[in-house]
């Protein structure tokens, strides 16, 4: 026996050792053979307990499952560790056996398998958590194919033309639904796809229009949200509170119960009481259990409009949008949910002489187009050139025909500032006290001007507001404007008494007044409180103290002299 055979055979008792198995596969073919590849070996139909489509290199597979491969027509030696080869069958040959490592032919006499493929030989893995690693060697080109030639490879450790690694999970865990992989989802009406999270507001719509879930179902074994279920799960949708109905098709509802024999799919959910809002409770179950619980909100028609201000004074002659913060305007249905996407059209008939116009206003909505957004619509007005006070409403229609209106909405409109006054809140303040300063302006008709008045139309042209012992909490600044005609700022109070003046100087005002308006002076105290103890209080009572010693040392005087 050659040392090469000794080799090799030291090889494949090693190999045997481990708990694997070694078979080689010999072609027909002579010397120059072509080399293993991925495109010779396949998995056929049959295998059991597979998780994972076989790929080139890998597949996933249950621990009670059986792995099977095709070889084509070519030399090889194949080997697996982590399982065992329990059988296959070569076409019209006598298959070999299962030989723990010692390498045979096909018939078992050394003969080659006539070009004959291998159909189905058959890897039993060892356990769960083991995996199960399947090894192919070719032949080297200069070698004649003998039946060894292959399995000289595997023993030296050459010529391995491909690897297979098979993971083995636990028995059961495939087709057994993964809550924590499987997506149950409620999703804006013309998305067919399951996510991990509900969308954003999906859950809620208008009563007239249906909501949608989706799911995919997948077992322990498969990525999260691809369906690897069995695809005949049987997965039902039922309302559980509310007035809905639910079907497997848009429009389809005609039960309270739907159901259908898939691991991917969709329901429809649909109220049966709008104009009027309900709210439904939809339970999804897979197989009989419920996974998963979908609350929705069907909104009603609009009942309710309502002005929530504070109101705004617009500018004579002009448009005038609402100013961050005010004009807001909502609308709510039977139940009070605000709507979004509604329609509120101007009533003209109180416009008067004071506003020419009110575009429409169209309740603000986010995602699906039915949910009121956090920040409300905001009404805008056009003004005449007459100024003054009177009131708008807005109207929406309902399914019925009839209107509904808001309550009269105060408005306002002025020219912009001619004059301005200034004061503080006190005549005066203790240190660390909080003074506020109001500036009120007005146009040449005496209302306060508008909303859309500015102290300054640039820093050379803005507030100049100066007094000692004030610091201000926000500076004041030319872009600032009025509301309601008003404008206010807080400033912290220092600790040093005394009498102060405050001068409120608005150049950008001044330039346009047509009565001449100049800056405001505003006189203050800052003055101790009553527990504070000033240097003249202690100068006070040095004083007094010397009077009070000096008289007793003058009565000390007398009454020695007289002794």
């Amino acid at each position: 026996m050659s040392k090469l055979t000794i080799k090799q055979r030291i090889a494949l008792v090693a190999i045997a050792a481990m708990g694997g198995s070694l078979i080689s596969i010999t072609s027909a073919t002579t010397a120059n053979a072509s080399p293993i590849a991925y495109g010779d070996v396949t998995a056929p139909q049959g295998s059991t307990g597979i998780v994972t489509a076989y790929s080139a290199s890998a597949v996933t597979m249950s621990a009670d499952g059986v792995f099977l491969l095709n070889f084509a027509t070519a030399t090889a030696a194949v080997g697996v560790t982590g399982g065992k080869i329990t059988g296959f069958n070569p076409g019209s040959s006598t298959a070999p056996g299962n030989t723990n490592g010692v390498v045979i032919t096909a018939d078992g006499s050394g003969a080659a398998w006539s070009a004959l493929a291998v159909v189905g030989m058959q890897f039993k893995p060892t356990a769960a958590g083991t995996n199960m690693v399947i090894k192919v060697w070719g032949n080297t080109a200069a070698a004649a194919a003998t039946p060894t030639t292959a399995a000289a490879s595997a023993a030296a450790g050459t010529n391995l033309r491909l690897t297979i690694t098979a993971t083995i999970v636990a028995a059961g865990l495939a087709g057994t639904y993964s809550a924590g992989k499987s997506y149950i989802s409620v999703n804006a009406l013309g998305s067919s796809s399951a996510t991990v999270a509900d969308d954003a507001n999906a859950n809620i719509v208008r009563g007239n229009v249906e909501a949608r879930i989706n799911y995919s179902l997948t077992d322990a074994l498969g990525t999260a949200g691809t369906a690897n279920m069995p695809a005949n799960t049987l997965t039902n949708a039922t309302v559980t509170s509310g007035s809905c109905l639910v079907g497997t098709s848009a429009a389809g509802g005609t039960l309270t119960t739907a159901q259908e024999y898939a691991n991917s799919g969709d329901f429809f959910v649909a109220s049966t009481v709008y104009p009027a809002p309900t709210n439904c409770t939809v339970a999804v179950s897979v197989d009989g259990v419920v996974r998963s619980t979908k609350t929705f909100t069907f909104q009603g028609e609009v009942s309710k409009i309502t002005y929530n201000g504070p109101s705004f004074t617009g500018k004579t002659g002009t448009t005038t949008a609402a100013p961050a913060g005010t004009g807001y305007i909502t609308a709510q249905d039977s139940a009070g949910n605000n709507l979004g996407g509604i329609s509120l059209s101007p009533d003209a008939t109180t416009y008067g002489a004071i506003v020419s116009s009110a575009p429409a206003v169209t309740t603000g909505s986010q995602t699906n187009g039915y949910v009121a957004s956090s920040v409300p619509s905001t009404v805008t007005f056009a003004c005449t050139a007459v100024g003054g006070s009177t009131t708008i409403k807005f109207t929406a229609s309902q399914q019925s025909g009839a209107t509904v209106s808001s309550a009269a909405i105060p408005v306002r409109c002025a020219k912009d500032a001619d004059t301005y006054k200034a004061s503080l809140d006190k005549a005066s303040y203790a240190p660390g006290d909080i003074a506020t300063l109001t500036i009120t302006a007005l146009d040449t008709a005496g209302r306060n001007t508008n909303d859309a008045m500015v102290l300054g139309t640039s820093t050379a042209n803005g507030p100049s507001i100066l007094g000692s012992q004030l610091t201000a909490v926000t500076a004041p600044t030319y872009t600032d404007t009025f509301s309601g005609g008003i404008k206010t700022y807080k400033y912290i109070v220092g600790s040093t008494v005394g009498s102060y003046n405050l001068v409120v100087d608005l150049p950008y005002l001044n330039s346009i007044s047509t009565t001449g308006q100049a800056a405001v002076t505003i006189a203050y105290k800052v003055v101790a409180t009553s527990t504070d103890v000033t240097n003249a209080d202690v100068l006070k009572s040095i004083v007094a103290l010397i009077a009070s010693i000096n008289k007793q040392i003058q009565a000390l005087q007398k009454l020695i002299l007289k002794r």
